[in-house]
């Protein structure tokens, strides 16, 4: 049963629709580079012309690709950061086939620091993640101060909430979604050999030093606003909280584009200049 509950929330994801810079306007160079363990992954390097602001890092969830997300490089862009948008292992142009919900996609992450740092001098580093992406990047700035501010949108505590609430929105009741998730936490360790219930951003948060706004919408089915306001307030380093109302995992920016962009961009240019 555990090996089977596995399986659909480990394997490799279908991508979303190609989409490429070009189509929004703006440069891009289509790029490899390694995780930490090896692995390539692929992406895309979106310079601005001249006098960066700041490179940001999009750090997409565990569906689809990046692909959905390129609009939201748009305006970084616009705003004079570089952006390094890519795909994390066992998605979209990366190498790999198996999908371990914020584990081992932490040395994707690093990897792509590495990249920006080494590749093209960035000094000035921003994260922007979102769900998974959102995890893996309060873990990674919890061990890595060349990040210096975060932007996380669907963020969550801990796996094992995340999956037993996975399970419950698929109609499982909630007793046995509880062990239907540590179920999948064990097998996929096993599977993995990594401790997949090790990996909770909430384990790392006073440990996160870097400035981090957190986006929230308020009728996400995956936690609660307690649950996110008791993750921020573990973080010793400033944070802010944009809960939106009736909002779900990852509407605030279909439901409020144009405030989501604002918000965000000033909290870069705030962040990464200052």
């Amino acid at each position: 049963v555990g090996f089977a509950a596995t399986m659909p929330l480990m394997r490799r994801r279908d991508p979303d629709p190609i989409d490429d810079p070009a189509s929004h306007g703006m440069p891009g160079q289509a790029v490899l580079f390694p995780s930490r363990d090896t692995t390539i992954l692929g992406g895309w390097w979106i310079p601005t012309l001249e006098n960066p602001r700041g490179t940001i890092i999009m750090c997409p969830g565990q569906n689809g690709s990046l692909d959905k997300d390129m609009p939201q490089a748009v305006p970084l862009h616009q705003a004079g950061f570089n952006v390094l948008m890519f795909d994390f292992r066992g998605h979209g142009r990366s190498e790999g086939q198996i999908v371990t919900i914020g584990a081992l996609e932490q040395a994707d992450l690093f990897g792509a620091v590495d990249y920006v740092t080494v590749k093209h001098k960035a000094d000035r580093i921003g994260v922007l993640g979102f769900s998974m992406g959102a995890g893996v990047a309060l873990m990674v700035a919890a061990q890595d101060q060349r990040i210096k501010t975060l932007v996380v949108d669907g963020a969550y505590p801990r796996l094992s909430g995340l999956l037993a609430n996975y399970m419950r929105i698929n109609g499982i009741p909630r007793l046995l979604g509880d062990v239907m998730a540590w179920l999948v936490l064990i097998v996929g360790s096993l599977r993995t050999q990594y401790q997949l219930f090790r990996a909770n951003p909430a384990d790392l948060a006073d440990r996160i030093m870097a400035p981090t706004l957190f986006i929230h919408g308020d009728d996400d089915p995956f936690l609660t606003p307690e649950e996110i306001e008791a993750l921020v307030a573990q973080i010793p380093g400033e944070t802010d909280l944009w809960c939106v109302a009736e909002a779900g995992h990852r509407d605030a920016y279909t439901n409020h584009p144009d405030e989501y962009n604002r918000r965000v961009v000033a909290w870069f240019e705030q962040h990464l200049e200052g």
